[in-house]
């Protein structure tokens, strides 16, 4: 679950980059920055998956 959170992260980092501009160039005229969005958003939510998973499983495993 900790691989999984950090790689999100990382994902959700790379995603906030691409968005702000300060990776990626123009493809065809067109700006990445909704495609730096859309994997923010991703990573972001894959983050809270597993975070909440991580969260559920330790708590399962206090109450028995």
């Amino acid at each position: 679950m900790i691989l999984g959170m950090l790689v999100s992260a990382v994902i959700a980092v790379f995603g906030l980059l691409v968005a702000l501009g300060l990776i990626g160039h123009p493809i065809d005229a067109q700006l990445v920055t909704n495609y730096g969005w859309s994997i923010l958003t991703i990573g972001v939510a894959l983050f809270v998956l597993f975070a909440y998973r991580w969260f559920s499983r330790s708590r399962s495993r206090r109450s028995v």
